[in-house]
């Protein structure tokens, strides 16, 4: 349609032309409309002769290519407005849970945990669960664990379910922590705190911890008592018990009588931190600053503390990266509530994207009793839950997990808490691998359990920078008579990820290269400073592309949001 207004007879001409019954490829694309205005004049003037109006005919049908696949039964579509909506199948593939059944009713669907099992099948479909319960069917097992969401499984170990699977006894713990300070050389006797090993006999395993940055090793399994010997220095041993996927631990301190050397005190403006990092290559350098090589799938405990005022969890999610292993998520469980930081710089909150700006003050997420605040600065996801734990997340690849408060000035052993356990504790988790949580089969099963033996390959010589330059130095000379524990070496595992992933691939990526390099500095500065000051300058690393092509990278392998948390590159 178009018109044309005679100003100064002040008509208005209008012309239409309709198309029936259009079709694509025929009748889409530009019609022009031509008005001859056969000498019309304005002002004494002629104008123009003719006037030509344009419009674009678009012919689309917007169910087109839409709705496609098993799960769809049709598409809507609303010509008014050009949107669709898709019909979805009643009971289509992943409709409902993995224990769900779904149940058709006329064209709409419902997920149910009624199996309709047989009350009472035949005795050899008796079954006992690894939980220790008692079932008469496998499809009873299934129906329970639909409803309470309680993960089981069926013990082949029983042969007579009916009459040994007997709800369990459990232990009697006496204290989860005992101090023995006897001389060195003299026997101490530790009780496990098991009275009774119960039905089915609990599992008792016997930890030791030599010294400080001593991973613990098993010393003992399955005896009610173990007697150690107590040595020059502080040494630790654990008992930790294992009943029907019930876990609990307690812990015995070994003492030496005597005076206890202390080292001076470190410089103004520095203190001593228990910090671990989440490297690229599936590396882990935990609090004691010894860094291997894990085989990890899916998600692993990082660390913890059951015992707290407020019990909290720091989980990390690894998926593989650039051909290696890469930390895609870190999910912080403090009191009640839980948040996750994942790749891109997203923050999971509730099931929603939480939206943050670098340069804003940092945004609270409440606990109950507190509070953990979150940022993001230095190209990096912040959360420090005050007198608890605080995390850094990178955003692609590496994490660092770091306990507040401060240990002290004066302290020259790390002692690790009743209660606390995870990665950046020791990969020594009993009943799961590497504190394995969640699935453990198919892409998410664990191979090898522990420390992987580092490739036999010489060091390549892009990784000699963090062997030969200690970042310890940058924080004060080593030569003014401090002696510093072993537990604030820092830059170990950034040597030992670069390493490890030059063995497996021709060359690191410049992504992996960027995270090392930038774990490494935060990693040093999380040993010593304060949160306040502890900072990654991202223009002094060599090894890092521009910030703006880093961003890029970063947000575009991960989750998408509408709203980027920085506004330089944006």
């Amino acid at each position: 349609a178009a018109s044309y207004t005679n100003t100064e007879k002040e008509t208005t001409v209008k012309a239409e032309f309709i198309i029936e019954d259009v079709q694509k490829g025929k009748d889409d694309g530009y019609y022009y409309c031509v008005v001859i205005h056969n000498g019309i004049t304005h002002d004494d003037h002629v104008i123009d002769p003719f006037s030509i109006a344009r419009a674009l005919l678009i012919i689309a049908d917007p169910c087109e290519g839409q709705c496609v696949g098993d799960r769809y039964a049709g598409c809507e579509a609303n010509y008014d407005d050009g949107s669709f909506k898709c019909k979805d199948k009643p009971c289509y593939e992943g409709r409902c849970g993995e224990y769900e059944i779904c149940v058709v009713e006329g064209d709409s669907d419902r997920c149910s945990c009624e199996y309709d099992c047989p009350l009472r099948p035949d005795p050899s479909s008796y079954i006992c669960t690894d939980t220790c319960e008692f079932f008469f069917s496998e499809c009873l097992m299934k129906e329970q664990i639909c409803k309470d969401g309680i993960e089981r499984a069926v013990d082949p170990n029983v042969v007579d379910p009916l009459g040994s699977c007997l709800s369990p006894t459990y232990t009697e713990a006496t204290e989860d922590y005992m101090t023995h300070k006897v001389k060195p050389g003299v026997e101490v006797l530790l009780d496990s705190g098991v009275k009774v090993l119960g039905s089915p006999p609990a599992n008792i395993i016997w930890l030791g911890s030599a010294g400080i940055g001593d991973a613990p090793t098993v010393v003992a399994e399955g005896e009610l008592e173990y007697v150690a010997v107590a040595e020059s220095s502080t040494t630790f041993y654990t008992a930790a018990v294992f009943q029907c996927k019930k876990e609990w631990v307690v812990m015995h301190e070994i003492q030496p009588v005597g005076d206890t050397p202390v080292n001076p005190e470190l410089p103004d403006g520095l203190d001593k931190f228990a910090s671990c990092s989440i490297l690229p290559g599936g590396v882990v350098d935990n609090f004691y600053s010894v860094a291997h090589q894990l085989d990890l799938a899916c998600t692993h405990v990082l660390a913890s503390n059951v015992f707290s005022n407020v019990p909290w969890f720091v989980y990390g999610t690894f998926d593989e990266m650039d051909q290696d292993l890469a930390l895609s998520a870190m999910t912080i469980y403090v009191g009640a509530t839980i948040f996750e930081f994942q790749r891109g710089w997203v923050i999971n909150l509730d099931g929603r994207k939480y939206p943050i700006m670098e340069g804003e003050d940092p945004v609270n997420f409440e606990y109950g009793t507190g509070s953990c605040s979150v940022e993001f600065k230095d190209n990096h996801l912040h959360a420090l839950c005050e007198d608890l734990f605080e995390v850094y997340y990178d955003g692609i690849m590496a994490g660092h997990v770091r306990l507040l408060p401060s240990l002290g000035k004066r302290v020259t052993e790390l002692q690790q808490d009743a209660g606390s356990f995870g990665l950046c504790w020791s990969s020594e988790s009993g009943s799961r691998a590497n504190w394995q949580v969640g699935g453990t089969q198919g892409a998410c099963k664990v191979e090898n359990p522990g420390p992987i033996e580092d490739c036999s390959v010489e060091k390549e010589e892009e990784c000699e920078f963090f062997y030969l330059t200690p970042k310890v130095v940058a924080y004060f000379p080593l030569d003014i008579g401090i002696e510093i524990p072993s537990f604030s070496d820092c830059g170990v595992g950034a040597g030992v990820a670069c390493h490890e992933l030059s063995c497996a691939q021709e060359d690191l990526t410049p992504m992996q290269k960027c995270s090392i390099q930038q774990a490494y500095h935060l990693g040093c500065d999380l040993k010593f400073l304060d949160s306040e000051v502890v900072s990654v300058d991202y223009n002094k690393i060599e090894e890092c592309p521009e910030l703006c092509e880093w961003r890029e990278q970063v947000v575009k392998r991960g989750c998408p949001q509408s709203k980027l948390p920085y506004t330089i590159c944006a």
